[in-house]
């Protein structure tokens, strides 16, 4: 088996920004009528994934950084927008459907995201506010260039990966603190793609199609938001999503998410 690795490149510029928060704001902040909150963010999870009719596994992870567009119209409703850029890493990946099988461990390929997300609060009890939320993602396909190594004749060979990822579930926060905000959700919590390579040796041409999907479904996130000044917060989030292994027991992916708006 041919192990490719990529070419020489200059390594992508390291992305930092602050992420946008998808929560309502406190009761006591909420004003009345539409509202349009920029903002911007950075996210870092991990996800094993199984392919091969789950047979195998191997792991994903992405950083993202993001800019986004949140409206709120009233009533507790919100919905947002996001596009950004993000470098996903899918190595373990094991093509064998080509002229020569193909271990990928080349590293992370850029890929520009899409995505939207709503956040609805149902009721509020106390100090407690309960509500529904949810959110789609994808991280369109990206072309990286691969030089195939450990063959007699030379080779080249490109990969294509993308992924969607949509979430969605009940969360529950406590808004008895004067700037902090905790909160807790649970969510079903599906990521899928594919990676697309083809290969060149010499006369010899192939492409395979690689369906990978995560193998985690449930998500646990606690967060907990700080608002410094009147129309500006951050927050900060953990994310575990318990998966069980081919080799037999549990372990977990995580998440980590830095957010910030203004508000308008």
């Amino acid at each position: 088996m041919a192990v490719i690795s990529r070419g020489p490149r200059v390594g992508p510029a390291l992305l930092l920004a602050l992420a946008a928060l998808s929560g309502p704001l406190p009761a006591q902040d909420a004003r009345p009528g539409f509202r349009i909150l920029p903002g911007a963010g950075v996210e870092y999870f991990t996800r094993t994934v199984a392919w091969d009719q789950d047979l195998r596994e191997s792991g994903l992870k992405s950083v993202l950084a993001i800019l986004r567009g949140e409206f709120r119209p009233g009533g507790g409703f919100e919905f947002g927008l996001f596009a950004g850029y993000g470098l996903s890493n899918p190595n373990g990946l094991v093509f064998r459907g080509l002229p020569f099988s193909l271990d990928y461990e080349a590293g992370s390929i850029g890929a520009v995201l899409l995505g939207a997300d709503l956040r609805k609060t149902v009721l509020t009890i106390g100090d407690y506010e309960i509500g529904l939320l949810g959110r789609y993602a994808r991280s369109l396909a990206s072309t990286a260039d691969l030089t195939v190594a450990s063959l007699n004749r030379p080779g080249q060979a490109s990969g294509r990966n993308t992924w969607q990822r949509a979430a969605g579930g009940p969360f529950v926060r406590y808004l008895g603190y004067e700037r902090f905000s905790p909160y807790l959700s649970v969510t079903f919590d599906k990521l899928w793609g594919e990676f697309t390579m083809t290969e060149t040796i010499g006369d010899l041409t192939g492409e395979e199609v690689k369906a990978y999907s995560g193998k985690g479904i449930i998500g646990f996130n606690l967060g907990t938001i700080y608002e410094p000044a009147a129309g500006f917060r951050l927050s900060a989030e953990l994310a575990a999503i318990p998966y069980k292994k081919l080799a037999g027991g549990w372990d977990v992916d995580y998440g980590i998410t830095l957010r910030a708006v203004l508000g308008i």
